[in-house]
């Protein structure tokens, strides 16, 4: 798309990289409206926008467009000259893409960051974070919401292909115990909060009403179940596979649907490497020390057993899996129990009942696996021309399907063992 003049100069004096074409409307009347929103400043003057290559695109980011900008500007508060890094998200609601509508994301993602963050973190109370600041959101003339750039404070993606080592691991549910820990106390002074946050992405009524989303997940299955029947001495796990392929959509309903009784935290509802982001120590630059969630327009009320298994099931390198499952989810406990003593929570909830949970939701990890973890793992060379418009198109949905169990070793490596695993905890019987 053109921009202005004016802005089509800036553009290309300071461009980096060469990202996607920014949308006409984000221009400086978009920029100086979300900096006045956000900084809380009458007057912000814009000197220059300057766009970089984004993170996101292909294989990064599949149901919305990322946008990288650096905003250089003078605040009347402070008469100094700034900068501010900025990440620019933005959903266009096409054919395609009205399922995110339907689920209502652009709401549930602005009510977490300006009624729900900043509360969680003066509860925890003491100095975690859990999101970026988002500063400004509009629906027009698309839904787009602006946020801090966390990689201007040393934050980094780790790498959805390798998945993620022991120490990543400890960091990441260290900080979901927290994230809980303070949500159950939310829960319990503000009961409300609930209200916006009733289903994540497997909402009863969107499985049942969504062909889209079910075909989609029936061609991962069942391409997963005909690989599956290859493999020797899998046979009957195939068999099983397909069977309950067939009855895909009371299976994911099943999935998704609330147990009776069971603890209830806010889940981050999309716990895979990409959503979220580790700062490092200045002198071991692969030793992470913390790490901030982003993207919760998939968030809800549930048992913490499906940020759990999601997370396991998504975005754990296989030998961690294997020989630390038990330890990382003490790690997990420890972090939860910790928080809600010193939050002085008149409930904390035994080890014993956080395994339960996890146990209860195996199959919250099963649908990770077989509708997440081909796709995070794909080399970039394979994913770069994925989005949710191009997987409309069947053909390509299946080339890329198949292509996604075979991309990456990673994959069919840790199939073997995850299914292997959730046959005999008997969840396909």
């Amino acid at each position: 798309m053109k921009l202005d003049a004016e802005s089509e100069k800036q553009m290309q004096r300071g461009r980096v990289g060469v990202g996607p074409e920014p949308p006409k409307y984000l221009n400086e009347d978009f920029f100086k409206a979300a900096l006045e929103d956000g900084l809380r400043d009458m007057r912000v003057d814009i000197k220059k926008i300057i766009f970089a290559e984004s993170s996101g695109g292909g294989g990064e980011n599949y149901c919305s467009k990322i946008y990288r900008a650096k905003a250089l500007y003078r605040s009347s508060k402070r008469q100094l000259d700034e900068e501010l890094a900025l990440i620019v998200k933005s959903i266009a609601i096409t054919p395609a893409t009205q399922f995110l509508e339907e689920l209502a994301v652009y709401l549930r993602e602005k009510i977490f960051y300006f009624d729900v963050l900043g509360k969680l973190e003066v509860l925890i109370g003491d100095g975690s974070k859990f999101g970026a600041k988002c500063l400004y959101t509009t629906r027009e003339p698309i839904q787009t919401i602006v946020f801090d750039d966390l990689t201007q404070y040393g934050y980094k993606l780790a790498s959805r292909q390798s998945g993620l080592n022991e120490e990543h691991c400890v960091v990441i549910l260290k900080k979901l115990g927290k994230f809980h820990a303070s949500s159950m106390l939310l829960a319990e002074k503000e009961p409300s909060v609930r209200e916006h946050f009733t289903t994540g992405m497997l909402d009863e009524n969107y499985i049942r009403t969504n062909e889209r989303f079910i075909n989609f997940m029936t061609l991962q299955l069942r391409t997963l179940a005909n690989l599956v029947a290859k493999w020797p001495g899998y046979e009957v796990l195939a068999t099983k596979l397909h069977r309950h392929c067939d009855d895909i959509k009371e299976n994911l309903v099943t999935t998704g649907r609330p147990l009776p009784g069971e603890i209830t935290v806010l889940n981050h509802g999309d716990l895979w490497v990409n959503n979220f982001m580790y700062k490092y120590d200045d002198l071991q630059p692969t030793k992470p020390i913390d790490a901030i969630f982003v993207d919760f327009q998939n968030s809800f009320f549930g048992s913490p057993g499906c940020d759990i298994n999601f997370f396991l099931n998504s975005s754990v390198q296989l030998d961690v899996l294997i020989h630390r499952r038990e330890f990382l989810i003490q790690t997990y406990y420890a972090s939860l129990r910790e928080s809600l003593e010193r939050m002085h929570s008149e409930f904390v909830p035994s080890y014993a009942d956080i395994q339960h949970e996890i146990q209860a939701r195996e199959l919250y990890g099963f649908f990770s696996s077989y509708a997440f973890l081909p796709m995070v793992t794909m080399k970039k060379e394979d994913s770069y021309d994925i989005s949710i418009e191009a997987l409309t198109d069947q053909d390509f949905a299946k080339k890329k399907v198949q292509l996604m169990f075979s991309s990456n070793p990673r994959t069919t490596d840790t199939l073997r063992y995850a299914l292997r695993r959730f046959d005999e905890l008997g969840i396909f019987d």
